[in-house]
């Protein structure tokens, strides 16, 4: 049931976007599969992320609440791998497999090569990408250890802020550039590396190295929320809690 949700879901942004795009043509020189193209780097990423740390990440709040996140710690393994086994979301396969399939259909439609560095090259962005947005989770998680009701900022930052990657980072003000730049780095995640497999020379924000950061940022990110989540983690047992 929650994977034909999410295939509506998809079909009704599809729609949305086509609609919006064969009314304008263009979105300050997008077009609809370049746009398309961005959207799914976006989804397919986040469904890998979200298959292991969005449930466990989301049911933290209420774990740490009602003690249940203590009987966890009694094991003896690392709670986050824990975590993630015990609520893996196989509903998020639909996330991958539709993205999968639609950006299949923008690579045929946008005419890209398909050589051997540009396959390698959309894998590690891919990698790159799925690091990004489990590090946000973990992170926006480790919130419920110091706050009671992380579940606003949570949705503000994982939903609300995501929704600025479906269309080209370089239509919005230099403020959200910024923020999602150099402070949530979500552009990373499809914009910045779609400039590089879509030749957008003109649409270059910042520094053009930008380009191939999507790696670099995801591991420096990823390890950065392990470090919070140990932190947050020995902190919540040094209270007794």
């Amino acid at each position: 049931m929650d994977i034909l949700i999410q295939i509506i879901t998809f079909f009704v942004m599809f729609l949305g976007l086509w609609i919006m795009l064969n009314h304008f043509q263009t979105i300050r020189g997008w077009t609809f599969y370049e746009v398309l193209f961005l959207y799914n780097l976006n989804i397919l990423s986040h469904g890998i992320s979200g298959m292991f740390f969005m449930s466990p990440m989301r049911q933290l709040e209420a774990m740490v609440q009602n003690g249940e996140f203590d009987g966890i710690l009694t094991r003896p393994i690392n709670p986050l791998p824990l975590l993630i086994f015990k609520q893996f979301q196989h509903a998020y396969i639909g996330h991958v497999l539709l993205g999968i399939g639609s950006l299949i259909l923008c690579i045929n439609k946008l005419n890209l090569e398909l050589s051997g560095l540009n396959i390698v090259m959309l894998i590690l962005v891919l990698i790159g990408a799925t690091l990004i947005q489990s590090a946000i989770m973990i992170m926006t998680g480790c919130v419920s250890f110091w706050f009671v009701k992380a579940t606003s900022l949570s949705n503000t930052i994982i939903y609300d802020l995501r929704r600025f990657l479906n269309y080209p980072l370089s239509i919005y003000n230099k403020f959200i550039q910024f923020l999602l730049t150099f402070v949530i780095p979500y552009g990373f995640i499809n914009f910045y590396p779609s400039l590089l497999f879509l030749n957008k020379e003109g649409e270059v924000l910042f520094t053009a190295s930008f380009q191939y950061g999507t790696l670099i940022v995801g591991l420096l990110l990823y390890m950065l929320s392990i470090t919070i989540w140990s932190v947050a983690v020995n902190k919540y047992q040094s209270t007794g809690s």
